[in-house]
């Protein structure tokens, strides 16, 4: 049978309609797929205009690598030569929302001799969990390892954050979301045991303590400013008590990101920008991955220990399972 002109012009309204409801950060000029394996966030003369034809990319002054939508984690790129003063929130992340009702079930920590990289929040199948701040998804998926499912948000004050064990999704990798907008609901998929929320934090792909920042009783931020200090994660509050003087000029939190060397030489320091010209990006910052070459009677977990890492991140960078059998001259990529 043959559908009626009218039916058809109806049909073609609606979905005009449902596809209106997602914004990608996609430019109308320029075709990107869904995974920018292609993008390469630096600005050299052959990439500037692609980078710049996608309107407000967060935190690019500090993203050296490629956007990618796969993994949680792509690169290794803080610098522990370099100290990194964060503004929590600015003009363009909007204000802090907590992601969810509920209490903590498990914190962050060691727990049963692994790392556990995130706060857990008990939830109910189902529950709304929504987003920490304005950002862009980066990674949205079910079934992603331990995680199940996951989405990844990162944020224009450097920060990005992983919400897991989602029982369904809401967005899609590279849409812009608001503070507050729901991102899905909570579940159980992944390895967990209870329905929750596991909830983390990280900068230029390190987790950190989310208590640093947040109040997880009262859902509230704790500290306007993150300082990340020879690879280590305080508040303001924090690292003042145990510095000698203040390192943070109360002139200096604008809504821009500040990057302070401590060695201080001059082509290494990223200072806010009174015009338009993008940031230069320090080519040394660019990524260069150590690797541990397998010998007889080498585990994960004597390379972790070795390597000062956990079993967990080398999985996660070399898509392994704990179970695999390792192979004599195998290199596996350290962070």
């Amino acid at each position: 049978m043959y559908l009626k002109p009218s039916l058809l012009y109806i049909l073609f309204a609606c979905m005009q309609y449902s596809f209106a409801q997602v914004e990608i950060m996609v430019d109308t000029n320029t075709h990107i797929p869904n995974t920018v394996d292609s993008l390469i966030l630096n600005f050299n003369e052959t990439a500037k205009d692609t980078v710049l034809s996608i309107p407000m990319l967060p935190a690019i002054q500090f993203y050296t690598d490629v956007w990618k939508n796969e993994n949680t984690r792509s690169a290794y790129l803080i610098k522990k030569d370099t100290t990194y003063v964060l503004p929590i929130e600015n003009a363009n992340t909007g204000s802090f929302v907590f992601p969810c009702q509920g209490k903590v079930c498990s914190p962050y920590g060691m727990r049963s001799g692994r790392m556990h990289t995130g706060m857990d929040i008990k939830q109910n199948y189902g529950d709304s969990i929504c987003a920490a701040w304005n950002g862009v998804v980066r990674m949205a998926r079910m079934g992603y390892y331990g995680y199940g499912g996951i989405v990844v948000i990162r944020h224009d004050n450097g920060l990005e954050t992983i919400y897991a064990h989602l029982s369904r999704i809401s967005v899609l990798p590279n849409q812009k979301v608001k503070a507050g907008d729901l991102i899905g609901k909570a579940g159980r998929t992944g390895r967990a045991t209870t329905e929750h929320l596991h909830f983390e934090t990280r900068f230029l792909y390190e987790y950190f303590n989310p208590k640093t920042i947040i109040d997880f009783e009262s859902g509230q931020l704790i500290s306007d400013t993150l300082i990340v200090k020879n690879g280590k994660f305080y508040a303001k509050q924090e690292i003042n008590k145990i510095t000698d003087e203040e390192i943070i000029p109360s002139s200096s939190l604008t809504d821009s990101l500040l990057i302070q060397n401590t060695v201080m030489p001059a082509d290494s320091i990223a200072t806010p920008t009174t015009n338009n010209d993008p940031p230069k990006v320090n080519s040394n910052a660019i990524y260069k991955p150590k690797y541990h070459i397998i010998k007889q009677g080498d585990t994960l977990y004597q390379i972790a220990k070795k390597h000062r890492t956990s079993i967990n991140k080398l999985c996660e960078i070399n898509k392994l399972k704990e179970t695999d059998i390792l192979s004599i001259g195998q290199k596996i990529k350290l962070p």
